[in-house]
């Protein structure tokens, strides 16, 4: 696939190797530097029940080294080549990154392709990073104020099969329960090349890019197409509110979650851009109406998939999450009983045109500031090829956000963001202290 560039452009090629791996080329040869990255379609959702955490657990395990590169060997070979690596788990994908001088992309790609073949799991380094993971839940979750209550927390309020609801940090019980032969079979399952897209950008020749992961790449067995799992569910026919007590929260905090458009619905563009209306600045509504005149919160967020993502990153159920602060003496119900009007108004007004423009202008200013660097353009290609099969996307979204109306944000408002389609959170202190709902 070679759709016509314009001048400055990157350029985009797209191949599929024989046993299926997805290839994505997109150079641009501006700095003598390249990105790689492998991003497999496995993430949150499809671990395996009793066993939360474990996809997570399983991206910690593939930097534990191969039969042929052993442990910290693959840190240390890019580091010396003069490049930074990484790793994430979401919900839909779980990703491997390298950005690197251009000088260094064989080496690269022999790396991601060894652990795509020969990974090796021990009971050492599973038990290791069992721990490793555990550590990361307690200071990231249970000893932090509000440790992932809108991101971890919410979700398993406003969803009901294991897929979407269940604790995708892990519960301890469950990580440490999990074995060597329960990793070997979800790296057998979830990593094989056929479910998963390889994506390069910035200074390479793109023939030599393809020849390099057919050779090194494409010598990777292919292995069966992993089973396809339903992971929908009917959105909420009427609001449901639940309540937290936090003992380290020192205040009440709120977050509010709707259903929201999945990726190529007609509403999924103006919701994003409601996003920006409703939350992004101190001209948006929220901050405008209800921080700086009403003065009822001391701050607000929120978007698709916010705060763990964006609109893009998902492709299963997902929520349009608004998360709120309330100032002291505002209790959680009377900050989302303000909330409400606010994004019924909206609903029901429709944004302006100015605020439509402010919004279009703050979307495609992050959007291009993202995919103009290596690592940013690396990762918006690899999320609409692995998650969506559609990374040509890439240079047509910002055309597609200028298109967008003011009655497509109104209508996508109303016909989403309706409280009987949302879930919401009161966070509050420990029983006695001030801020109840």
């Amino acid at each position: 696939m070679r759709p016509p560039a314009r001048p400055g452009q990157p350029t985009l090629r797209r191949a599929r190797l024989g046993n299926g791996l997805d290839v994505v080329l997109s150079p641009e040869r501006s700095s003598p530097t390249v990105a790689l990255g492998v991003y497999y379609r496995t993430g949150f959702r499809l671990e395996p029940e009793g066993r939360t955490g474990f996809a997570h657990l399983f991206e910690h395990l593939m930097f534990q080294g191969t039969r042929r590169v052993p442990k910290r060997a693959f840190g240390r070979v890019i580091g010396a080549s003069g490049g930074v690596l990484n790793g994430s788990t979401r919900h839909d994908y779980t990703n491997y990154f390298e950005v690197l001088p251009s000088s260094a992309l064989e080496t690269a790609c022999f790396l991601e392709a060894d652990r795509l073949q020969n990974l090796e799991i021990t009971e050492e380094t599973l038990r290791n990073q069992v721990d490793v993971v555990k550590e990361e839940v307690r200071v990231n979750v249970l000893n932090q104020p509000y440790g992932g209550f809108s991101w971890l927390w919410l979700s398993q309020y406003a969803f009901h099969t294991y897929p979407n609801a269940h604790n995708y940090y892990g519960e301890f019980g469950d990580l440490e329960a999990a074995t060597v032969a329960e990793a070997q079979a979800f790296y057998e399952t979830w990593y094989g090349p056929g479910n998963a897209s390889l994506v390069l950008t910035g200074d390479f020749d793109p023939d030599r890019a393809l020849e390099l992961a057919e050779r090194l790449f494409g010598a990777v067995p292919a292995r069966p197409d992993p089973p396809r799992l339903d992971v929908e569910e009917a959105p909420p026919e009427s609001r449901t509110e639940h309540r937290h007590r936090d003992p380290m929260a020192p205040s009440p905090k709120l977050a509010l979650g709707y259903r929201t458009a999945p990726f190529g619905d007609p509403d999924h563009l103006p919701l994003a851009l409601a996003a920006r209306i409703l939350t992004d600045g101190r001209s948006s509504r929220l901050q405008r109406a209800l921080v700086q005149e009403r003065q009822l919160l001391l701050g607000v967020n929120g978007g698709p998939n916010f705060p763990i993502g964006d609109a893009f990153e998902f492709r299963g159920p997902a929520l349009f999450t608004i998360e709120a602060s309330p100032r002291p003496g505002v209790s959680t119900a009377g900050a989302l009983a303000a909330l409400d009007e606010e994004v019924a108004r909206l609903a029901r007004e429709g944004p302006s045109a100015d605020e439509l423009m402010r919004a279009k202008r703050r979307e495609l200013t992050g959007y291009h500031a993202s995919v103009d660097s290596r690592l940013g353009r690396l990762r918006r290609l690899a999320e609409l090829a692995a998650v969506h099969d559609r990374p040509e996307l890439v240079d047509l979204l910002p055309g597609r956000f200028q298109a967008v109306t003011e009655e497509e944000v109104r209508r996508a408002v109303a016909d989403w963001l309706r409280p009987e389609r949302s879930t919401v959170l009161h966070w509050l202190p420990a029983a006695g202290r001030r801020g109840d709902a």
